[in-house]
């Protein structure tokens, strides 16, 4: 069994400040020691848990965060950037999925560094009508091959987003409860690293067991994107597939939910490029 764990930052351990993210300021040496310890964590818990061989998708920002020299026999690691696609890269090759150190959505009250995939260009992402951020749409591409999301570990916030999606089947890891966006309750990290172990083991047994949930997604699909700046939506609407419906909407659809995770991270990286 092999188990796929695409690893965030923003819902590590501790980590409540975009400085602690940010490979530019001395502060994102804690977020990457944190990343480490919870990715570990559910690493070595899916390991005990029966898989034989964990793939580990460095996720955030740059992709180059995390520091494979710790890591035990049977771990590996998928780094750098751009990967075609992305956080998801690598997963089609594996029988579960982890998202670790995930945070909630753009607009998400009362969570630690709220956004869906670039806080500087998206306002919004809906998936078939619904309001999703990078664990619904991620969940969605995953559901495309059939493989469920056994795990998810962040904010409170971002635990209730996963319930939301899969109800009680959800196997969550809280390690912070959120008192806005850049505020949190945070527990220590050997208490947390425990909580993900136990919790990855569980999520582990249940891909084994075939129990762990797979997102009902439909594979046709339309997703609509609303952008910060009406000059995203002018570059992101030069594409062919690309409907623009207003000021900073746009609209595209398909068949297969595996490309839908590429075209959006096609449309966001290219509405990225656009002058302010």
């Amino acid at each position: 069994m092999r188990i796929f764990i695409s690893a965030d930052m923003e819902g590590a351990t501790g980590v409540t400040s975009i400085a602690q993210c940010d490979s530019r300021r001395p502060e994102y040496a804690f977020g990457c020691r944190m990343q480490q310890r919870d990715v570990l964590a559910a690493v070595r818990g899916a390991l005990d848990g029966g898989a034989d061989e964990v793939i580990v998708n460095d996720a955030h920002s740059h992709m180059t965060n995390l520091d494979i020299g710790e890591w035990p026999k049977g771990a590996r690691l998928t780094s750098g950037s751009p990967k075609t696609l992305g956080m998801m890269e690598g997963f089609d090759e594996c029988d579960g999925i982890f998202f670790l150190c995930y945070h909630a959505m753009a607009g998400t009250r009362c969570a630690v560094l709220d956004h869906t995939i670039d806080p500087n260009v998206v306002y919004s992402v809906k998936l078939n009508g619904l309001e999703v951020g990078e664990i619904g749409i991620n969940a969605a591409a995953a559901s495309g091959k059939k493989i469920p999301v056994a795990l998810v570990t962040g904010d409170d916030a971002a635990c209730c987003e996963a319930r939301a999606l899969w109800g009680d089947t959800a196997v969550t890891a809280a390690v912070k409860k959120a008192r806005g966006r850049l505020a949190a309750t945070c527990l220590g990290p050997e208490e947390t690293y425990k909580i993900i172990y136990d919790a990855a083991i569980k999520a582990a047994q249940l891909v084994r067991g075939k129990k762990a949930p797979v997102l009902d997604f439909a594979p046709s699909w339309i997703a609509e994107i609303a952008f910060l700046k009406t000059a995203q939506c002018d570059v992101a609407a030069t594409l062919p597939f690309v409907e623009r419906l207003d000021g900073r909407r746009v609209r595209f659809g398909g068949s297969d939910s595996v490309e839908m995770r590429r075209c959006v991270s096609a449309v966001l990286d290219l509405a990225g490029t656009a002058p302010f």
